[in-house]
This record gives structure tokens, C-alpha cells and sequence, in this order.
């Protein structure tokens, strides 16, 4: 894949073997609930993030009900979560709003844990993100976080630490970057300087908001969608140069097959209905901790997903 998430990857594949994957979909919609929850209780500005991050849950939420089925489509479904929250995280930590080492579950863990505290002070007492994450790190230190807690609610806190990542991009590039534009990054994994050149061609354009789903799916008129591909295949230049004009429209293409179809999110994430088999057959129907760990050892070596 090329971003170093196959771990994570090698995670969603483990939690997802056999009935798992059902249980894998009723996961994410209880992080979306608590979600949900934490947002109408909390203040200022992390009550939108959360909300905003309730809702990009809600997006996710649709893939196992659609023709991709509840496996599948569940699998994949955890694949987009990873994808799009590490994605945010690297772009994050290449502009420089995170440490290297850090990640984007401790980001939403100590903004979750800040609302428990009402002396603290609030986001909006910031200029920027990274001046209130900085002040974060010192209430809630490394070796002050509840690793448990954070193992046991990582999905969650993965999910909100991406969308205060996102809030902290958008005052950095000056523009909005929407929940469906998140999942456009999940569905066609975008690598960071796909994200970058699309952001750079709405600002071309004038835009206070990435607004590319509407373009992929096909509900602009013909003018604007001609516009705004004018506008992305330019930056997109910009940022591969060493791609010639046919590539570059193939992958257009590529993204907008994976925004308006759920059937080709199997195959841009190189996953099958015999992948689920495969692992069946392979490690056993038994969901054991020793069979977690050795799918994910396989993960990790490129056994399951073809490199992208």
C-alpha cells in the first residue's frame, strides 16, 4: 500500500474472518452512538469535530448494507476506517501539526479526556491546533494515558483524533474539508499527494470547501465538472510529474468509479469474497488469538492485499 498501514490492515482482516464481520459492523455502529453522545455533552469547538466524526460513521456505515453484502462489505468497511485515519494522520505529521512518533487514537483520546475536565482550557482558547495539542500533551503526558482504555475504545478514538487532525489541516490550508471528502480518501485510497493536489485545485478555485464527492458522483453540471477536472488534472501535475496526462485521468477514473460504485471498493481495496475464503481455509474457521496474530503476520508481508 505504500503508507505502512498493513498492520492495521492485517487488524480489520483478523476482526472480520467468519461471523466476526458481523460483529465488526455493530462495532462501528456503536462508535458512531457513542460518538453521537460524547458530541451533545461536549463544548465549543470538539462538540462539532465530534459530530462532524459521528457523521463520517454514518457514511460508513452504509458499506455492509449495500451490494458488497455483510462480510465483505463489513471488511472493507474496516479497511476505509483505517485507511482514512491514518491517511490524516500522515498528511498531519507531513505538515508538521504531529511529532513523527505520535498517533492520530492519542490525539482523540486526549481530546475526549479534556472534556472531562472543566478548569482545562478550551480549544477555542487556542490560535491553533497545535498550540492546544501541545497544551493536551501536557495535562494528559505519554505515560498518563490509560493504554487500556485506549486499546479497548481504540476504533473511536482513531475516528475523532482524525477528524481534530482534519479541523487543525483545515486552519493550516484554508480550506474545508468535508466528511464525504473523508470517505472519498477511504474509498479510493488516496495517497497524501492525491489528498494535497485535490485540495490545491479547489483553492485554485476559489472554494472554501473540498467539495470533489459531488464531482465524482456526477451531480455537477457539465461546465462546473469540466471546470474542476481541468483544475485537478493541473494540480495533479504538479505533484506527478512523472505521469503522463493518460495516467493521471486513469486514476480520476479510478476514483470515480470507487465513489458511485460500492461493487469496485472490493477491488480497489483488494478484496474478494475468496479473500474471506481464503482465510477460512488457510488459518481455519476458528477465530483463535494465535490465528489473529498469524493473519496479521501475513498481513503485514503482503500476503492478503496487493501493493498499490
Amino acid at each position: 500500500m505504500g503508507w505502512g498501514i498493513l498492520g492495521s490492515i492485517g487488524s480489520a482482516i483478523s476482526s472480520c474472518v467468519k461471523g466476526a464481520c458481523s460483529l465488526a459492523s455493530r462495532v462501528v455502529s456503536s462508535v458512531g452512538s457513542a460518538l453521537s453522545s460524547f458530541a451533545s455533552k461536549a463544548v465549543g469547538l470538539v462538540a462539532g469535530i465530534a459530530s462532524k466524526a459521528a457523521s463520517f460513521v454514518g457514511l460508513l456505515a452504509t458499506l455492509p448494507l449495500g451490494p458488497l453484502g455483510p462480510i465483505v462489505g463489513a471488511l472493507v468497511q474496516q479497511l476505509v476506517i483505517h485507511f482514512v485515519t491514518k491517511a490524516i494522520e500522515y498528511l498531519a505529521k507531513k505538515l508538521g501539526l504531529i511529532e513523527e512518533r505520535e498517533k492520530v487514537e492519542e490525539v482523540g483520546y486526549r481530546v475526549e479526556e479534556a472534556q472531562e475536565h472543566d478548569d482545562w482550557k478550551r480549544q477555542e482558547d487556542f490560535k491553533t491546533f497545535e498550540e492546544y495539542y501541545a497544551y493536551l500533551k501536557e495535562q494528559i503526558p505519554d505515560d498518563k494515558i490509560d493504554r487500556r482504555k485506549l486499546e479497548e475504545n481504540r476504533e473511536r478514538y482513531m475516528i475523532l483524533g482524525a477528524m481534530e487532525l482534519t479541523n487543525g489541516l483545515e486552519g493550516r490550508m484554508g480550506i474545508k474539508m468535508p466528511e464525504d471528502f473523508l470517505f472519498e480518501i477511504g474509498r479510493s485510497r488516496m495517497e497524501t499527494n492525491e489528498i494535497l493536489a485535490i485540495v490545491d485545485a479547489f483553492k485554485e478555485l476559489g472554494s472554501d470547501t473540498v467539495y470533489v464527492s459531488d464531482y465524482f458522483k456526477g451531480k455537477l453540471s457539465r461546465d462546473e465538472n469540466i471546470k474542476i477536472e481541468d483544475a485537478l488534472l493541473a494540480s495533479l501535475r504538479k505533484y506527478y510529474p512523472e505521469k503522463d496526462d493518460d495516467a493521471l485521468y486513469e486514476r480520476l477514473g479510478v476514483m470515480r468509479m470507487a465513489s458511485r460504485d460500492d461493487t469496485a471498493l472490493a477491488e480497489v481495496h483488494g478484496v474478494t469474497k475468496q479473500t474471506v475464503t481464503g482465510i477460512e481455509e488457510t488459518y481455519g474457521r476458528e477465530l483463535t488469538e494465535d490465528v489473529s496474530k498469524q493473519i496479521e503476520r501475513d498481513a503485514n508481508a503482503g500476503r492478503f492485499l496487493a501493493d498499490k
